[in-house]
């Protein structure tokens, strides 16, 4: 869901309380997370942006190899060969809840009426060059957007639900795609919503020019023409369709 305080409403400094799941702010005295942790006795928080644990009210860092497993499912990991590796090792995965699902076959769940954008979203998350692509995000960490650019949002957010589709440690069989679709409905000035039924067809072809742009590519068509070699290299008759030694150029 998105990293928001459930009663301020912030995406500042957010914490998650991992005994009942609820995001709240700060973890300062008279901060919301504090209070929830003298009220309920919920001790344990997650701070969302840099995964680190802290115990409250006390207000010390919790480091504890066991809490690995956490921190992996908010933000897995690929390398290159595990990457490489993935459709030549496809094996089951075992969830925290005890079913069995395979990576990158997983659910996403319907919040209203986002079927038609799931679909679409697990039709890519399949094709191999563009998930390898996403899958490890120094590909695209490093490219700079015009200030107060929102479409980069756009490859963040797909990035890391790819990460989490094909995540072989996931507590459950099935992701959320909120944070996805939320960057959907900002960066479509709100043309494809979580609550409104969408065309697939509409979406996909707006979903990949919007990333095609937003990673640094031009909207400037590209023309191909086909170029013959040069004067006494060709035989063909006049009026030929195209010559089989010509090359095609695109500029």
């Amino acid at each position: 869901f998105e990293k928001l305080c459930s009663i301020s409403l912030s995406h500042i400094n957010v914490y998650a309380c991992l005994v009942c799941g609820k995001y709240f702010q700060g973890r300062g005295l008279k901060s919301h997370a504090y209070i929830h942790s003298v009220q309920l006795s919920h001790h344990v928080f997650l701070n969302l942006h840099t995964l680190k644990f802290y115990c409250l009210p006390d207000n010390y860092e919790i480091i504890d190899s066991s809490l690995e497993d956490i921190t992996y499912v908010l933000k897995p990991t690929f390398t290159k060969q595990q990457i490489t590796n993935l459709d030549k090792q496809a094996k089951l995965s075992r969830a925290y809840d005890g079913t069995t699902y395979l990576p990158g076959i997983v659910g996403l769940n319907n919040i209203k009426a986002n079927d038609y954008a799931n679909a679409v979203l697990q039709a890519l998350s399949n094709v191999p060059p563009l998930r390898n692509y996403f899958l490890e995000e120094d590909n695209y960490r490093s490219i700079k957007r015009p200030p107060g650019d929102i479409m980069f949002l756009l490859v963040q957010r797909f990035g890391e639900l790819m990460r989490k589709l094909w995540n072989p440690r996931n507590f459950k069989a099935h992701v959320s795609p909120h944070e996805m679709l939320q960057a959907v409905v900002l960066c479509s000035k709100k043309n494809f919503q979580i609550t409104k039924q969408g065309d697939g067809v509409d979406f996909l072809s707006w979903f990949l020019n919007a990333l095609h742009s937003a990673l640094g590519g031009t909207k400037k068509k590209k023309k191909s023409e086909w170029r013959a070699p040069g004067r006494g290299g060709c035989f063909c008759p006049p009026g030929w369709p195209r010559c089989p030694q010509a090359t095609l150029v695109t500029s």
